[in-house]
């Protein structure tokens, strides 16, 4: 079962001290305590500080909750165009090329970036910090698929989120991986060691999960030479199907 976890999203770095309440007076003159937001507001508010929003150029928004595949691969690719238009026929075209309508596996993200003239480097398991600062540092990106859950709220609470794939493309002045978003059009900045439990518990909740370091090729190669080099580097991140980010879909500030 997958449960929705903004219930307690502070994480230990980011918790609030609490303001002490006096008690309520008695007897009729009692007045009523203000009304608390709601959690789905503190939530939204919660997101609203501190996520980024981002243009179209920058993050392609996915337009069914299992297609972030495709639209990760519309988002790197050097020629689909980057309107809205554009990238929602791009998203269709490759999601029902490549596979069945139900999220998009390692494999299947290898053939939609080797059809975008895009190579797969190296894949791992996990999220390899030095291997991602060395692909960053070349202009590469990393794709990582993780579960949704713990990358949001940062809590191992066993209950799983969704598979979904993300793009890791840069760091902060703080070290932090800065993370484009295909389920709500946002980035933002997220520590190496939350993104690497994150991947950790899609392998123990979805039973696959890791990163693919993406580029092009060092010299021009057909579709199906890029597939059969990109191949060689998918199985170790499993099979399982990448979807979406209903988790951070429920309450994240959406961007265009």
């Amino acid at each position: 079962m997958r449960v929705n976890l903004f219930q307690s999203i502070a994480r230990p770095s980011e918790t609030r001290t609490q303001q002490s309440v006096p008690p309520a007076a008695s007897g009729p003159a009692q007045t009523q305590a203000p009304q608390q937001p709601s959690v789905p507001d503190v939530v939204a508010q919660y997101f609203t500080d501190r996520f980024e929003a981002a243009g179209a150029s920058e993050v392609i928004k996915q337009t069914k909750d299992s297609n972030c595949g495709a639209a990760v691969a519309t988002l790197l690719s050097r020629t689909a165009g980057k309107d809205s238009a554009s990238a929602a026929q791009k998203m269709d075209t490759l999601e029902s090329r490549f596979t069945d309508g139900g999220g998009t596996t390692p494999e299947e993200l290898a053939k939609m970036l080797a059809h975008e003239g895009l190579e797969v480097k190296k894949g791992t398991s996990n999220f390899d910090m030095p291997s991602v600062n060395e692909a960053l540092a070349r202009g590469q990106q990393v794709v990582v698929q993780l579960d949704t859950n713990r990358l949001a709220t940062g809590v191992d609470s066993k209950i799983a989120g969704d598979s979904h794939w993300v793009v890791v493309d840069g760091m902060d002045d703080k070290g932090n991986y800065q993370v484009k978003d295909t389920n709500t059009g946002t980035k933002y900045s997220v520590s190496g060691q939350q993104i690497a439990d994150s991947v950790g518990s899609a392998w123990e909740l979805h039973q696959g999960g890791g990163m693919l370091v993406v580029g092009d090729p060092q010299s021009t190669m057909d579709e199906g030479t890029l597939v059969e080099k990109s191949s060689l580097h998918t199985s170790v991140l499993g099979n399982t199907d990448g979807g979406g980010s209903r988790a951070r879909g429920s309450f994240g500030r959406e961007s265009s």
